[in-house]
């Protein structure tokens, strides 16, 4: 694991890429924070955050773990996490991939939409649980995207581009079933108290929430006209649809799988 310094470049990619990962945080921190408190985290714990983002999750485990705990703010690109100053909030370029995680570290390892865009799923999991103490916490959370956009406008509400959307994104590697994967790969790593639950957010159209959405599509649109899967025209409208007030639909289900490691181990 290698702590790195961060340093701002201007770009407008990088820019959009950061409004992307504060747009997601709107849609799912709520939900994240509260089952972190339910798991009791407090003063003193070590935890790693994988897959740290623009760091508001790190963040709030560094104020609730106090000065006498520890938290890694862990991500391939660590640019965005140069604003977490806390002397007990290390930040740390780190792929997990790699098997570069300390063994037997940390009272929670926490991982949200990391997890189902890799393809050694089970390997990850692994590695994630090597990281914790006797007794620790692995918190994962990603997605079931089938209830994506689910509405009252109609049955067929922007089904058209989010199917063309994750179809291309499941070639690239994204599992769109992945939270289900995970409690497998909990199991499979002999953790004990293994346990998950779904959560979904209705998001109304024009707001910070369904700007997370618009700027997906934005990102996927040259790849979806460029296979003719939506015409260009349409995904105009789809994007107007998306800043409508008057519109409502769900988000994916982004399920949270729990499980803690023996005391033997």
């Amino acid at each position: 694991m290698t702590v790195e310094a961060n340093e701002y470049v201007f770009d407008p990619a990088w820019e959009r890429e950061t409004e992307r990962l504060k747009t997601n945080e709107a849609i799912w921190d709520p939900g994240t924070v509260e089952r972190l408190e339910r798991l009791g985290v407090g003063e003193g714990w070590s935890v790693l955050e994988v897959g740290a983002g623009s760091g508001s999750i790190a963040h709030w485990l560094g104020e609730r773990v106090g000065p006498s705990g520890r938290v890694v703010a862990a991500d391939l690109s660590t640019e965005r996490l140069g604003w977490l100053e806390a002397p007990h909030v290390e930040v740390a370029r780190v792929d997990i991939r790699s098997g570069e995680l300390p063994t037997g570290t940390f009272d929670l390892v926490h991982s949200r939409m990391v997890i189902q865009h890799l393809e050694d799923r089970e390997g990850a999991v692994a590695a994630l649980v090597r990281a914790l103490k006797p007794g620790g916490w692995l918190f994962l959370e990603d997605t079931d995207s089938l209830t994506l956009f689910r509405s009252a406008v109609s049955e067929d509400f922007l089904q058209d581009v989010r199917v063309a959307g994750y179809d291309l994104m499941r070639r690239s590697g994204h599992e769109p079933r992945g939270g289900h994967f995970d409690v497998a790969a909990a199991l499979a790593a002999g953790l004990e108290d293994v346990s998950a639950e779904g959560r979904a957010v209705l998001v109304q159209g024009g707001s910070v929430q369904a700007r997370h959405y618009m700027l997906w599509l934005e990102f996927m649109r040259p790849r979806i006209v460029a296979e003719g899967r939506v015409s260009g025209e349409r995904i105009d409208e789809a994007l107007l649809e998306m800043a409508d007030p008057a519109h409502r639909w769900l988000s994916q289900v982004l399920i949270s799988t729990f499980g803690r490691k023996g005391t033997g181990r």
